[in-house]
């Protein structure tokens, strides 16, 4: 069961990035994303979520016997990352930007003061939770795949669109708030820029 699922979720994969090359292409065209991508970013995002959840299932103690602790602590960053996703699309104030079908006003507010991409830092956070929790080594492999799959589509499909819909008041944006995570002390972390 665990390989039909390995391979489900390296389709899923592969399927991303001609998705993110239409996003990319729907925003230079439309100034959003279109009805049919929104679709396809949101079945990718909750497939690979729910793929991830069965794999770590059945790969469970692949890295060794979950303990109270190991539970605990995914556990944690699960609750973590999912408040995370929800204070994200709750700064939104409207479902249709959630998926870029509606692009009038540049998210400042909310978590997005200290973070550009809450969302998908609550999405990292949410899976490797699920991931330490049980201990899978597979679910691991594809945290990280994730992980370094959003950090390319934020940098090469998402960052030019805002900079192209929003201007100056994006770059302000930009130097104010650190691209995944900066506790609020009023100062800059250059390290999350890099990132």
């Amino acid at each position: 069961m665990a390989r039909a699922l390995l391979i489900l979720a390296a389709a899923n994969a592969a399927l991303s990035i001609p998705m993110a090359m239409l996003v990319k292409r729907d925003f230079s065209k439309r100034g959003r994303v279109s009805i049919p991508m929104a679709v396809w970013t949101g079945a990718a995002m909750h497939g690979n979520a729910l793929l991830l959840f069965a794999i770590a299932w059945f790969d469970r103690g692949s890295l060794g016997a979950p303990s109270i602790l190991t539970s605990a602590a995914g556990g944690f960053f699960a609750i973590a990352g999912a408040a995370l996703i929800y204070l994200g699309r709750s700064a939104y104030a409207d479902f249709s930007r959630v998926y870029g079908l509606k692009e009038d006003e540049l998210i400042d507010r909310g978590v997005y003061r200290w973070s550009r991409n809450p969302q998908y830092v609550g999405y990292a956070l949410f899976l490797g939770g699920v991931s330490l929790a049980a201990l899978s080594v597979w679910a691991f492999v594809l945290t990280l795949s994730f992980a370094l799959f959003i950090h390319c589509y934020i940098v090469s499909v998402e960052e030019p669109h805002l900079r192209a819909a929003f201007g100056r008041a994006y770059e302000s944006y930009l130097r104010q708030t650190a691209r995944y995570f900066r506790p609020p002390s009023g100062r800059r972390n250059d390290v999350n820029e890099k990132l």
